[in-house]
């Protein structure tokens, strides 16, 4: 895969699973429902809707959350294998992986636990195949490695139960080594 767009999709079927929905425009069931992951989507949408952090999770698991991929940063440069016009590139991109989570929970404190445990699921996922199902040749193994970073601190809503959200984005740069 060399195109930003068949990086950018190819990450979200990682992520995402292998059915898209074409009407909704997200990939699920993700490989990660178990861990509140109800969907991924290769691009950005105007308004994420509550009902898209749990749609097709557990029934009454009353958390989860969707994710939509960003390609941050992307730089090239040719590593001149076999002379003056052919070889490789190197093409690094800059991955963000933005990650809305939302619960109706009695309790702030397992709205953040559940973020926790689809954050160390998420990075897991990513140690288990450095290609990304395939979209790039590495991933996360760069100096930089893989961050996380989350927002300051949650929203609570109020209501019965209260509505919490959060969001978090992790972060690494994927390697791809196209034809020069």
């Amino acid at each position: 895969m060399s195109s930003r767009e068949q990086i950018r999709v190819g990450i979200a079927s990682f992520f995402g699973g292998s059915t898209f929905d074409t009407a909704a425009r997200v990939y699920r069931p993700t490989p990660l429902a178990a861990a509140g992951l109800a969907g991924v989507r290769p691009y950005w949408t105007t308004r994420f809707e509550d009902r898209d952090a749990t749609a097709g999770l557990s029934e009454g698991r009353g958390m989860g959350a969707v994710m939509a991929v960003h390609l941050s940063g992307d730089a090239e440069r040719r590593i001149a294998f076999g002379g003056s016009t052919s070889g490789f590139k190197r093409r690094a991109l800059a991955v963000e992986l933005w990650v809305w989570h939302m619960a109706r929970a009695a309790s702030v404190e397992d709205a953040q636990a559940d973020l926790d445990r689809l954050i160390d699921a998420i990075v897991s996922r990513i140690h288990g195949d450095r290609t990304l199902g395939g979209a790039v040749v590495e991933a996360g193994e760069s100096e930089r490695g893989i961050s996380t970073n989350t927002g300051a601190v949650p929203m609570v809503e109020p209501g019965t139960p209260p509505t919490v959200r959060q969001e978090a984005v992790i972060s690494f740069d994927a390697l791809v080594y196209p034809q020069a």
